[in-house]
């Protein structure tokens, strides 16, 4: 089956590029396209993301850790869809604990990075234009919750937003891929980008996932992403 969404993603690219139908006699390979006659579409230029007009926040955190009782943040990103404009807030927060050197050496966060950078609350702050009125999308959202949640009810935002997990919704609609981790998805989805394991690279690559993703599943429906 990865074969199958690697070989789909790509002529989803191949579209993108061409900016215009592509002759094509067989069946549609997956929910991305349609048929008008002998021309094939992708869904996308009927159809808009986010559905709705809604906007949509995606976020990422970078941590010291598992564990949001020990551990702390080191950086956050998200960036906001509304009304076709896109928005990205990025920054560093000071963990209040030593970075382990494993995570120093897969996120490329040192010491020095964040010794001069402000409390994560203090960054939710500054995040939280980003953050109200949208819905929220999170590959494995129960672990940036995990660290998200306390720290903005420290700092009175009181809103309880919808959430879309990618990595829910992935296993969900790409059944039997091998793993789904946000560099698989990216990667079987072709997503363009590079670099992981950096907040503003991995909100990137998980806004990428969710737009893929949104249309395999609505297939020509214009539905919320929630319901999805």
């Amino acid at each position: 089956m990865e074969s199958y969404y690697r070989r789909a993603s790509r002529l989803a690219w191949r579209l993108r590029q061409e900016g215009r139908p592509l002759f094509w006699a067989d069946r549609p390979p997956d929910g991305r396209f349609f048929r008008d006659g002998d021309a094939l579409l992708l869904w996308e230029w009927r159809l808009e993301f986010p559905p709705g007009g809604r906007p949509v926040a995606v976020i990422d955190l970078e941590t010291t850790g598992l564990y949001p009782d020990r551990h702390g943040v080191t950086e956050i990103a998200v960036v906001r869809l509304e009304g076709g404009e896109k928005r990205v807030f990025s920054a560093f927060s000071n963990p209040g604990r030593p970075i382990p050197p494993e995570v120093q050496r897969l996120t490329g966060i040192t010491e020095d990075d964040v010794r001069q950078a402000p409390p994560f609350e203090e960054v939710l702050e500054a995040a939280r234009p980003y953050l109200e009125g949208a819905v929220w999308i999170i590959q494995n959202a129960p672990f940036d919750l995990g660290f998200l949640t306390p720290a903005l009810a420290r700092i009175g935002f009181r809103m309880k937003p919808k959430v879309v997990d990618t990595l829910r919704l992935a296993r969900k609609t790409l059944p039997g891929l091998r793993s789904y981790r946000l560099q698989r998805l990216a990667e079987v989805l072709a997503w363009p980008g590079g670099g992981y394991h950096r907040a503003r690279s991995d909100a990137e690559a998980t806004l990428w996932v969710a737009h893929e993703l949104y249309y395999l599943r609505a297939s020509g429906r214009a539905i919320p992403l929630e319901e999805l």
